[in-house]
């Protein structure tokens, strides 16, 4: 069996918000004692010190800007899940809600303004109701009618766009970055860029405004909550993806939505000690969101949490898995930028150099991302 494990988030953050090599890669939170302690992780962390580091996935810049528009984790899963140029994996969130290949993905947002710039807030914290969403949805739906496209409610966080006229739009040809990717921060750099932006930019101009003194605006701002001021494009939604595994558990909606277009049903999360467990020969992912999470729910530390939750799952682990089953797995670690995998070779295990603490070989690994 080929046991791909996925830790997306799981490298260390750029170097100027890294904490000293004698830190622990847990933090400074002294009171935290899960059943289990630390000693799961310093375990996967020490493992992790004689594998094998088969290959560096790095997001591809874009010409003429700083940044790739793509995090590590999904330059990664568009090399493994053979994603094509003109779609991007975060589209894939849609699938599993009935997203259709060749349309656009939308996510409501909220975009707060700084000293000299605007900021996308990350969109697990807009919160946004059911019928919230309905009410700005059927706003836009007649505000745009005049307009060559339609748009279709697939879920508070998600909808679609088709255009009815795509040679006179452009609109899918657009490239951006995610909201995931662009979140907490300045949006110049990760808005939509192509022949057709500034269209775009006029028809989401019209929405913000529309919205503006929408009921549920003055409401949630009476409340006390974000308003929900602009849409972000998420691109176009993956279709007919090669299948890299034949059982695959996440819960995560991007990973769910690239397993089903590449014909697998995906297990949830619950499933992954099942497919530890299992002992034929397929190819099988298990995906472990705890950084991925911890980022979303705005830690001050997610890098820190991310392993905290991280060590509290593997002491859950029911005790007929094997203790060396890491040691028959593929690692994938992924930062904002790249994707490290490692798998032990049987000369892995032999490697006795690696004493020092987890905190420390991580840096001479270069796990910095």
């Amino acid at each position: 069996m080929i046991l791909t494990v996925l830790c997306a988030g799981a490298l260390r953050p750029a170097p100027s918000s890294n904490p000293p090599p004698s830190q622990s890669p847990f933090g400074s939170q002294a009171g935290w004692s899960p059943a289990g302690g630390r000693e799961a992780s310093d375990r996967f962390l020490h493992r992790l010190g004689k594998a094998d580091q088969l290959a560096s996935v790095r997001a591809a810049p874009i010409p003429g800007e700083p940044l790739p528009l793509e995090s590590g984790e999904e330059a990664w899963c568009r090399a493994r899940f053979t994603v094509q140029p003109d779609h991007t994996c975060a589209a894939a969130a849609a699938i599993e809600l009935g997203g259709q290949p060749g349309a656009l993905i939308l996510r409501p947002v909220h975009l707060h303004a700084g000293l000299d710039h605007v900021v996308l807030d990350p969109p697990v914290s807009l919160d946004l109701s059911d019928a919230e969403a309905r009410a700005l949805f059927e706003a836009a739906v007649d505000w745009l009618a005049p307009e060559p496209i339609r748009l279709r409610y697939l879920s508070a966080s998600l909808w679609e766009l088709t255009e009815t006229d795509p040679a006179g739009t452009g609109f899918s040809a657009l490239r951006g970055a995610s909201a995931a990717r662009a979140s907490g921060r300045n949006i110049d750099i990760w808005l939509p860029r192509g022949h057709a932006s500034r269209n775009w930019r006029r028809l989401m101009n019209e929405v913000q405004m529309l919205w503006h003194s929408h009921p549920v605006n003055t409401e949630r701002e009476r409340a006390g909550r974000k308003r929900v001021n602009a849409l972000w494009l998420e691109g176009c939604p993956p279709a007919s993806l090669g299948a890299p595994f034949s059982a695959l558990a996440s819960n995560d909606p991007v990973v769910r939505g690239l397993s089903l277009s590449a014909g697998v049903r995906p297990l949830p999360a619950t499933s992954a000690a099942e497919l530890i467990a299992a002992a034929d020969s397929q190819s099988r992912l298990i995906d472990l969101p705890f950084w991925r999470d911890a980022l979303a729910e705005g830690s001050d530390d997610p890098w820190a949490a991310g392993w905290q939750a991280f060590d509290r799952w593997l002491a859950s682990l029911p005790r007929d898995v094997s203790p060396d089953w890491l040691e028959r797995a593929e690692v994938v670690l992924t930062g904002e930028h790249s994707a490290r995998v490692f798998r032990w070779s049987r000369f892995a295990r032999l490697r006795l150099w690696r004493g020092k603490a987890p905190a420390t070989w991580l840096d001479d690994l270069g796990l910095a991302d």
